[in-house]
């Protein structure tokens, strides 16, 4: 679980491959199979970051291949 929000703050603060985040996010959730449960701690995490783990799963999800960066 914690690799997934690794990889959620690498996109933020470098570049992280599309395929990795899904791999760790495929990992996060079947630890958190429950929707409220991801989105609570989802939520958790970015007040505690400043990150958004919805909008590092979507880029990755569009992506599929390659880097992707959500920082500025």
């Amino acid at each position: 679980m914690l690799s997934f929000f690794n990889d959620v703050e690498a996109a933020y603060e470098d570049k992280v491959e599309a395929k990795k985040l899904l791999e760790s996010y495929k990992k996060f959730k079947s630890v958190v199979p429950s929707k409220s449960e991801e989105k609570r701690l989802g939520r958790e995490f970015e007040t505690a970051s400043g990150y958004s783990c919805y909008h590092a799963v979507q880029l990755a999800k569009e992506k599929r291949e390659g880097k992707i960066s959500l920082g500025n």
